[in-house]
């Protein structure tokens, strides 16, 4: 009894051994039916000891894997050796995991087998693992064979493992001569020595490698590529093996030499012209700038650029039409501008320009412009300027002489006469008694000589009125940019701002384009005079051209000076009267006879604040001039 309930106990221990181990164990007989399961095995499989015993246990086997698992089982019996199989049970609750089913035979003193033991470890997971491996490396390989462009895989040697289809077209190589070939042999000459520096920095370091450099073509043509390796690791951290990628940059690399070329022509045609560019932002404060900009203005190349800077070196007698330019850009609309600057340095520098409106972003307008140093163009005008006043002014001069001379000569004679006649006539009549007859006679000769000096008057006022001109069709728009291309010069030397609103939709006037660009001009003097002593505000000029009632075209010209005193309005026109020091007074008149001529009208208002507007009306046509 004693050795019975030891025999209990051992085995009772045994059995919990067995349970506790992290397996799902197993014996059979001889025969192989199955005659213990460890209570995992039950648990997972949720059958019972007596469901499983015998040949029960082949109901948890998948049936996709029962028949080789059968197949399998009498050999391995058969053999008496050790064994291992994979194959799935079905869990308790009805999925399936995979499972390693191994078995060992339980040999008695004569080598007969008494049980065979068994052990099933769940391998589900490890053998998901090695699928997605597989697949990884089923699809890594397709992937690098597919791949649209020049890729290799290469060992730590060096020698090429995986490739594209672009590697064995573009060197002409068979997949086994590939495997085994160095490719240093295809790198230009020229390249060969960078190449193999990079190459062993990286293989060093384990840094990445980009390098450019030329390979030669199956054909024996060189291209250009860009060629970037990195390393591969292992979970260590230690390099096993390269990927490398080579792209055809061959056409990039002649475009940004042509590119090149021609930024380089860029660069030396601005030079030389004296030329920058530059696109910006107004509202953001954001410029880019050419090389030639920044040293027209003398500023370090690269440097940020904003507007206040160039505030700083603007000459302050033309700050604020620069203020006045910058504004109106800021509102979106396309800039001219000429000023001055005072470099660092300390030289005076004439800059003019243009920007137009390119873009909007974010309701920010983008100007792209050019501006160009006219510094000696400017001397140069100056120059020529001064020449030609000097000469007006001693033609002016000249003909004033010539003209004094005329009318001392053609009105002498009767004036004389009148002189004569009238101290001829107060003696008559001072006479005693007084010689009525003879002062009635003498006083019909002051008459008549009054008469002779009234038409000397006459006579030389038809001759500077009466040069002919022709009536004809012209465009007033095109004919009064000409004149403020002309003035241009002299009004920037002035410090005057024009701005210019000519009517789209302006028809033809009927005029003499020539005598009515004289008028354009006086009116442009005049108003830029008007504003000589203006230094509080901009000198603002502006010139507009619109439709006038009567089947008219208008002109007007309004400037900001000091304008004219009520009282003088009547005056204005008249010959010899000017509000200007050193003024002659003839201007108005004169153009007030070119516009009358015209069968227009010459007007003068003051303006609602400062300054004043002088404007004419002429006829479009002859029908119109017939109604005036």
């Amino acid at each position: 009894m004693e050795e019975l309930l030891e025999g209990t106990d051992v085995q009772n221990d045994l059995s919990r051994v067995v349970d506790a181990l992290p397996g799902l164990v197993w014996t059979a007989l001889p025969d192989g039916d199955i005659d213990f399961l460890n209570q995992r095995w039950c648990e997972y499989t949720g059958l019972s000891a007596e469901e499983a015993q015998g040949r029960g246990w082949q109901a948890a086997v998948h049936p996709d894997d029962l028949h080789l698992l059968l197949e399998r089982w009498p050999s391995e019996m058969a053999g008496g050796a050790r064994g291992e199989m994979e194959a799935r049970l079905r869990r308790f609750d009805g999925g399936y995991r995979w499972f390693l089913f191994r078995t060992f035979p339980l040999v008695d003193a004569s080598g007969q087998i008494e049980k065979w033991c068994g052990m099933n470890t769940d391998i589900d997971d490890r053998r998901r693992r090695e699928k997605n491996l597989r697949a990884i490396e089923t699809n890594y390989s397709e992937f690098v064979e597919s791949f649209p462009g020049l890729m290799v895989t290469m060992t730590l040697t060096g020698q090429v493992e995986l490739f594209s289809a672009d590697i064995l077209q573009y060197f002409g190589k068979t997949p086994d001569e590939l495997r085994n070939w160095q490719m240093s042999d295809a790198v230009h000459p020229d390249d060969l020595p960078r190449v193999i520096t990079a190459f062993t920095e990286a293989v060093t370091t384990g840094k990445p490698y980009c390098i450019e450099h030329r390979c030669r073509r199956a054909d024996g043509v060189y291209r250009w590529f860009q060629v970037r390796a990195l390393a591969v690791r292992d979970k260590d951290g230690q390099i096993t093996g390269w990927y490398v990628v080579m792209s055809d940059i061959d056409d990039l690399k002649h475009a940004e030499t042509e590119l090149r070329r021609a930024y380089d022509s860029f660069a030396d045609a601005q030079r030389l012209s004296h030329t920058g560019s530059f696109i910006t932002d107004l509202v953001g404060d954001d410029h880019n700038w050419s090389v030639e900009a920044y040293r027209i203005f003398e500023f370090e190349p690269g440097s940020k650029i904003s507007v206040q800077r160039i505030q700083e070196i603007i000459h302050p007698d033309d700050l604020p039409g620069f203020q006045a330019m910058i504004a109106r850009g800021m509102s979106g609309v396309d800039v001219n501008f000429a000023f001055r600057i005072v470099t660092f340095g300390g030289a005076v520098k004439h800059v003019r320009g243009i920007a137009h409106v390119v873009e909007t972003v974010d309701g920010r307008p983008m100007f792209v412009g050019a501006l160009q140093d006219v510094t000696e163009t400017m001397v140069a005008e100056e120059a020529l300027n001064l020449a030609r006043s000097e000469l007006a002014h001693v033609a002016r001069a000249a003909t004033l002489s010539t003209f004094t001379a005329s009318m001392a000569h053609e009105v002498n004679q009767p004036l004389s006469g009148i002189i004569t006649n009238a101290s001829t006539c107060l003696r008559m009549l001072d006479a005693d008694p007084p010689n009525v007859d003879g002062a009635r006679e003498t006083a019909r000769r002051t008459i008549r000589d009054g008469n002779r000096a009234s038409d000397v008057i006459a006579r030389l006022r038809t001759l500077f009125s009466s040069k002919e001109f022709t009536l004809e069709p012209l465009d007033l728009n095109d004919a009064t940019r000409e004149v403020i291309a002309l003035s241009l010069s002299e009004l920037q030397r002035d410090r005057v701002i024009i701005q210019s609103e000519l009517a789209d939709d302006l028809p033809p006037a009927l005029g003499d384009r020539v005598q009515l660009q004289l008028v354009i001009r006086n009116l442009l003097r005049n108003a830029s005079d008007a504003m000589a002593d203006v230094d509080d505000r901009p000198r603002q000029l502006t010139v507009r051209t619109e439709l006038d009632e009567g089947d008219r075209v208008r002109l007007s010209v309004q400037d900001v000076g000091a304008g004219f005193e009520p009282q003088n309005a009547d005056k204005l026109f008249a010959p010899f009267f000017t509000t200007k020091v050193g003024g002659m007074g003839i201007g108005l008149s004169v153009s007030r006879s070119i516009i009358e001529s015209h069968h227009g009208r010459l007007s003068a208002a003051s303006n609602e604040g400062r300054g004043a507007t002088f404007s004419f009306s002429i006829p479009r046509s002859l029908e119109a001039v017939e109604t005036t």
